[in-house]
C-alpha cells in the first residue's frame, strides 16, 4: 500500500562544501527503492528510512535518522548534526564481501560397499562423490589402505594407499590364473577380491606374464573440499572440522554446496589479542562465548569462520581488548559518532537493531519523546561494557538496549551497573529490555545525571585502555571511598599480579606476550612492574614463567592503586668486575652457576662469568697468553 505523509528526512549535497538537511512530506512505496525528485543540483546522500522496507535504494537509509526525526523532538540543528554522523558512518563501514560459487564436490567413505553403493545411487544426482571404501573390497570401488586425513585451510588433504595386484600393461587377459584360485576370489573383471585372498599366490605362478603381484600399491593423495563418513565407516579424523559430516547432518552438507554470500566482518587483530597460538594458551573468552562453532584458536592465532558466523555479537562483547572488532559499527566509529553528534545530557538512548525499532517506529504513530535518543545497531547483542560506559560519561541517563536478558551483553550492562551502583548508588542505567517492553520503559521518569561535567576524550588504542580511562574519569567523580568489587560481581578479565620476589630471576619472558602491556620490564632497573586495570588475567604470564613466580589475584577494585603501575619485583644488578657494566643480575648469575656446576662443567673458583661478555673475551684472551 502507498504510505501517505511519509516524513522523508533528507541529507543532500548542496552548493557549498557542506551537505545539507531538510524534512519534507513524501510518498514511498514499500518494497521498491526509496525515490524523491530533488532539484537537479542536489544529490541525495542518506534518507532516513528502512533499508529492509526500501530494498535496491541507490543511497543510504538510516532507521537512527527516522526514529528521531519521526518519534522525537530533536531540533533541526541536532537532526542535521545526526544525519551528518549517520553518513560518516555509512561510509566508514568496510569489509570483504564476496560469493562463494557452488561446490557439489564430497568424498564419502562407506565402512561396507553396499551402504556406499546407496547412497550414490541416492544422492549422485544432486553430489559429485568421490566414494571410497575403508573397510570392505568391491569391483567398482577403491579401498583405502592407511588412510591419513589432514585438515588444510581449503579442505581436507586425504593420503592412502590402494592395492593394485593386477599390472594391466602386462596382463594380456589369458585367463590362466581365474580358475587355479583356490578361494574363487579373482572375478573375470580381473578384480582380486582381498577379504577372501589367503595370499596362496596360486595365480602369481600360473600367470605367464608376471602380470600379478599380490603386495603391489598404488600410492594417492588428493584434496576434497567436505568428506562425509556412512554409517560404520571408521577413520582418524581431524578435531572440530565442519567439513566433515556423516548422515545425520546431510542438510548441513547440502546447505554448504550452494553458492553463498559471505560479509567479513568480524575482524581479528593480533596486536591487542591475549591468546597466545604459538604457546596454546591465554585469552579462550571468544571461543567460550561461540555457540556456532565459528571461532577457533590455533597456532596462529584466532581464526573466524565467516561461512559460520551468524553475527550473533557474542564474541564480540566479551573480548577484553577489542582485538575482535564489528566492522558494520567497530569501536573506534562508535567513539567518533559521538564527536558529530554529542548526546544532550541525561539522555535516554534505545539501541535497538533495525527490525525492533522499526517495529517501533510503526505502532506508534503520534508517539513524541522528549530528551531520548534512537540508535540503529546492526547487533546490539555485541555492545560491550566499553560501550555502555562511554554513553553513561558522555551523558546518557538511561541506556535501553532491546536484546534478550540471557545474551553476553546483558551481562556486561550488569557489569556497568554494578560499577555505576558502586560510585553513583545507580543500578538500573542500562537495562536489556524486550521490543514489548520499550514503550513502558520510555515512560518511566529518568533519574537525574549525577555527572558534573562530561567525557569527551574522542582517541582510541585499544577497548581495554579507553574502558580504563572511562572507569577513571568515573572514579574521580563518584564516591570517594574506596569501592573493591570481587570477581564474582564485577565478571572475569580484571585483577591484579603477584611476584615472588625470592623465585623471579628477571628473564622477562612474562612481558613477550602481554600485548596489553600490563607487565613490563624495565632493563635499566631491572624492575618488573604491573598495571592492574590494564591485565585481563589471560594467564600466559603464569603459563610462560619458568620459576613459577607469578600469581593471579582475581578482582577489580575502584582504588586509586588499581590504576597506577606499581613494582612487582625488583632484582640486584650484577656489575662486571672488569669495566663495571652492569651486565645482568645477582639471581639469574647464581642460577647458572648452580646449573653448571651440577653438571661438572664449571669450576666454583673461577669467575669468569663475572665479567660482561667483552670483559670475558679479554680475560680469556690474557689466560691463554700466560
Amino acid at each position: 500500500m502507498v504510505m501517505k505523509n511519509y516524513s522523508g528526512h533528507l541529507l543532500c549535497s548542496g552548493k557549498g562544501a557542506d551537505p545539507t538537511f531538510s524534512s519534507v512530506s513524501i510518498a514511498v512505496q514499500p518494497g521498491t527503492a526509496f525515490s524523491y525528485r530533488q532539484g537537479s543540483e542536489n544529490t541525495i546522500l542518506l534518507a532516513g528510512g528502512f533499508p529492509s522496507v526500501h530494498p535496491d535504494t541507490l543511497f543510504p537509509l538510516s532507521p537512527t535518522l527516522q526514529l528521531n526525526g519521526d518519534r522525537t523532538d530533536c531540533s533541526d540543528t541536532n537532526m542535521a548534526a545526526l544525519a551528518k554522523a549517520e553518513w560518516t558512518r555509512s561510509n566508514s563501514q568496510t569489509f570483504r564481501s564476496y560469493t562463494l560459487e557452488p561446490d557439489p564436490r564430497v568424498t564419502v567413505l562407506g565402512g561396507d560397499a553396499k551402504s556406499l553403493h546407496t547412497f550414490i545411487d541416492t544422492y549422485g544426482g544432486i553430489l559429485q562423490i568421490d566414494p571410497l571404501l575403508v573397510q570392505d573390497y568391491d569391483a567398482e570401488l577403491d579401498t583405502a589402505e592407511e588412510l591419513e586425513i589432514n585438515d588444510t585451510e581449503d579442505g581436507l588433504q586425504l593420503h592412502f594407499m590402494v592395492k593394485r595386484a593386477i599390472d594391466l600393461n602386462r596382463c594380456t587377459y589369458c585367463g590362466e590364473c581365474g580358475p587355479v584360485c583356490p578361494e574363487h576370489c579373482l572375478s573375470e573383471q580381473l578384480f582380486l577380491d582381498f577379504s577372501r585372498c589367503t595370499l596362496c599366490k596360486e595365480c602369481v605362478a600360473s600367470c605367464p606374464q608376471q602380470a600379478i603381484d599380490l603386495h603391489a600399491i598404488e600410492r594417492r593423495e588428493f584434496l576434497t573440499p567436505a568428506l562425509l563418513l556412512l554409517k560404520g565407516a571408521k577413520a582418524d579424523l581431524p578435531q572440530e572440522n565442519d567439513k566433515i559430516y556423516s548422515e545425520n547432518n546431510l542438510p548441513r552438507l547440502f546447505q554448504s554446496i550452494y553458492s553463498t554470500q559471505v560479509e567479513e566482518v568480524i575482524s581479528w587483530n593480533q596486536r591487542f589479542c591475549q591468546y597466545s597460538g604459538k604457546r596454546g594458551t591465554g585469552c579462550t573468552a571468544c571461543l567460550d562465548a561461540c555457540r556456532h562453532g565459528a571461532v577457533r584458536q590455533n597456532r596462529d592465532g584466532v581464526q573466524i569462520d565467516h561461512l559460520a558466523c551468524l553475527e550473533c555479537g557474542a564474541c564480540l562483547a566479551v573480548c577484553p581488548t577489542g582485538a575482535l572488532q564489528y566492522k558494520r559499527f567497530d569501536d573506534i566509529r562508535f567513539i567518533e559518532y559521538f564527536r558529530t553528534f554529542p548526546l544532550p545530557a541525561g539522555t535516554t538512548v534505545v539501541l535497538g537493531n533495525e527490525s525492533d525499532l522499526h517495529r517501533y517506529w510503526w505502532l506508534t504513530p503520534r508517539q513524541r519523546h522528549s530528551n531520548v535518543f534512537f540508535l540503529e545497531h546492526p547487533q546490539p547483542d555485541a555492545l560491550s561494557a566499553m560501550h555502555f560506559l562511554l554513553l553513561f560519561a558522555m551523558g546518557a541517563g538511561r541506556i535501553f538496549t532491546i536484546g534478550t536478558e540471557k545474551s553476553t551483553t546483558a551481562l556486561q550492562g550488569q557489569f556497568v551497573n554494578t560499577i555505576l551502583q558502586a560510585l553513583f548508588h545507580r543500578d538500573d542505567a542500562v537495562r536489556i529490555i524486550r521490543p514489548e517492553q520499550l514503550r513502558t520503559s520510555l515512560g518511566e521518569a529518568n533519574h537525574s545525571h549525577p555527572l558534573p561535567s562530561f567525557y569527551h576524550d574522542f582517541s582510541y588504542t585499544n577497548r581495554r585502555e579507553k574502558l580504563i580511562d572511562l572507569l577513571n574519569f568515573l572514579r574521580l567523580q563518584g564516591d570517594a571511598r574506596p569501592v573493591p568489587l570481587s570477581s564474582s560481581v564485577a565478571g572475569n578479565g580484571f585483577g591484579a599480579m603477584l611476584c615472588d620476589e625470592e623465585k623471579c630471576t628477571h628473564c622477562s619472558a612474562c612481558v613477550t606476550d602481554c600485548h596489553v602491556e600490563a607487565l613490563a620490564a624495565d632493563n635499566n632497573s631491572f624492575s618488573l612492574s604491573h598495571y592492574p586495570a590494564l591485565c585481563v588475567q589471560c594467564g600466559i604470564c603464569i603459563a610462560v614463567c619458568p620459576e613459577d613466580a607469578l600469581t593471579a589475584q582475581p578482582g577489580l577494585s575502584l582504588q586509586a592503586s588499581f590504576f597506577e603501575r606499581k613494582t612487582i619485583a625488583q632484582a640486584e644488578p650484577v656489575k662486571c668486575l672488569g669495566c663495571g657494566k652492569i651486565f645482568g643480575t645477582r639471581k639469574s648469575l647464581e642460577k647458572v652457576l648452580a646449573i653448571l656446576s651440577a653438571k661438572n662443567m664449571w669450576d666454583s673458583q673461577d669467575d669468569l662469568l663475572k665479567y660482561c661478555d667483552k670483559c670475558r673475551v679479554v680475560n680469556l684472551f690474557e689466560r691463554h697468553e700466560k
